[in-house]
């Protein structure tokens, strides 16, 4: 999903420098790339409507699609739409409180999973 690719890339480009400072770029571009998959998809069911994927929750596998969403990938990019669908009400002003609190809700996550392996 378009939230998982934005998140991933934001980790990713989080690690140096020249990551976060090409970091809009990168993220416009998936954008403009999931749109353009959509919008090609879209045309495909138009053309032959067998094409179309079935509701994800009729796969096998739909639990694990869930847990997906549980990522720290994940959560961010999802976070990101929304600060991007509020701009004029302070969305990415927002975003900047909401990643410290994904982050902070993640690393406990991670601790309390490090500490039931010991």
């Amino acid at each position: 999903t378009l939230s998982y690719k934005l998140g991933l890339a934001m980790i990713q480009n989080s690690k140096n420098t020249s990551g976060i400072i090409s970091l809009p770029f990168t993220l416009l571009k998936i954008q403009n790339k999931h749109k353009k998959a959509q919008k090609l998809y879209q045309e495909q069911i138009k053309a032959n409507p067998n094409l179309k994927l079935p509701p994800l929750q009729a796969y096998e596998d739909y639990h694990e699609a869930l847990k997906a969403k549980e990522h720290l990938s994940y959560k961010l990019g999802e976070a990101l739409i929304q600060a991007h669908k509020n701009i004029l009400k302070g969305g990415y002003v927002k975003f900047l409180f909401e990643l410290k609190r994904i982050k902070n809700t993640h690393c406990k996550k991670e601790a309390n999973i490090q500490k039931d392996k010991l």
